[in-house]
């Protein structure tokens, strides 16, 4: 057997695949699953590369669709030399695949930042940028949060195409308001293009947000936050959201969502609909002080974000490790039950699911290995090792 790189032989693993846990041992090749199941001894002494897994669990990796940054690192502000602090931080938290988000800006800062996380030499160097979400700037001032206002932009497919070009394609998720006008028009062309499109950051009336489903909205942006919230008499798009199939992100830091309503939400949506996303800011990794979100300035007190001037929350300081066990504290449930919603449910809406989000031969080899207390000790990305402290 030729070895690359890319190549491995994981032994004695407690193993995520099938929709449970199995004590098994995986073989990796050219960058992929090739083998679940016994290795023989003359394969382990065949040269290529062992990771001893026993007492460990072995999961897909992590796929945040939804991150601003980390460790002092803003994508609004990203060169390309602070890609390896941020990608090696995300990978000690278990993120094998992630989108960087770019928030709402000014076109050419947009623009800029776009070519930057699309690059192909970025895209070589760091296997784990599998796409980039755009959040924005198609949004309503009403529930802009931390967008500027001043930088919100009418719906208008040809400043999406220059966007799209800027990044050579990579646009995978969108997110937008529905109540905008010829918001339901450009939703169709999107996904007509195969962008993803959420809907967020709106106050949307339950008749626009499902003419945007009925569109090609697939999913919805932060559920709950930044928001109008239902009302008896009043359905609105929570409602929508809520009565639909169409997935919805949530970030389970404790402070975005109460404990209660994650359990709500998933309980009304399904465990196969909701993603677990951070939404984590620069300040993700680092101690309480002063950052910035895109043209932001933001102060992190005990861990919880705000807008200096306002106080209003933007983003968060979560990680997708310490969200799973949140999820996991908050619910009671098993990590088995869990686990999709940070990996199989991110990559089925972003039509990736083939790829990744789950163990099985012919995917790329993504996954992490989770100590007893499910901390992140080991970190893949297409075979390609990004985190290790065995």
């Amino acid at each position: 057997m030729k070895h690359t790189r890319n190549s491995l032989i994981l032994l004695n693993g407690n193993v995520y695949t099938g929709g449970s846990f199995h004590k098994t041992d995986v073989m990796i090749q050219d960058g992929k699953f090739c083998r679940i199941g016994s290795v023989s001894a003359a394969e382990t002494k065949s040269g290529c590369p062992l990771l001893d897994a026993a007492g460990k669990r072995v999961i897909p990796g992590f796929f945040d669709q939804h991150t601003h940054g980390g460790m002092f690192v803003d994508f609004n502000h990203v060169q390309t030399a602070d890609l390896d602090t941020v990608c090696r931080y995300f990978a000690s938290c278990g993120v094998s695949c992630f989108f960087p988000t770019v928030m709402t800006d000014a076109v050419e800062t947009m623009k800029e930042k776009l070519d930057i996380l699309s690059d192909p030499l970025v895209t070589e160097t760091y296997p784990k940028i599998r796409g980039i979400h755009l959040e924005g700037p198609f949004l309503s001032p009403l529930y802009k949060g931390a967008m500027p206002e001043k930088l919100l932009q009418p719906c208008d497919f040809a400043l999406f195409r220059e966007l799209q070009d800027a990044a050579r394609g990579r646009i995978k998720l969108i997110t937008i308001s529905p109540e905008l006008p010829h918001a339901a028009e450009l939703i169709e062309q999107l996904t007509c293009c195969g962008v993803r499109v959420s809907l967020g950051h709106s106050g949307a009336s339950y008749e626009q947000a499902t003419a945007a489903i009925k569109a090609g909205a697939a999913s919805a942006t932060h559920i709950m936050n930044a928001m109008k919230l239902l009302h008896m008499h009043d359905p609105a798009i929570l409602s929508a959201v809520l009565e639909s199939d169409i997935f919805a992100e949530m970030i389970c830091d404790g402070l975005h969502l109460h404990p209660p309503i994650v359990r709500l939400l998933l309980k009304i949506k399904g465990l196969d609909k909701m993603i677990g996303i951070t939404d984590s800011i620069m300040a993700a990794g680092c101690p309480d002080g002063n950052y910035e979100l895109g043209v932001n300035a933001i102060t992190v007190k005990d861990g919880d974000a705000t807008l200096t001037e306002t106080g209003v929350r933007a983003g968060s300081t979560l990680t997708m490790n310490a969200a799973l066990k949140n999820v996991l504290r908050f619910t009671g449930l098993p990590a088995e039950t869990v686990l999709p919603l940070f990996t199989a449910n991110p990559a089925k809406l972003n039509g990736m699911y083939d790829l990744t989000g789950s163990i099985d031969v012919g995917k790329y080899a993504d996954f992490a290995v989770l100590d007893e207390r499910d901390t992140c000790v080991c970190t893949y990305a297409k075979g390609i090792g990004l985190y290790n402290a065995l």
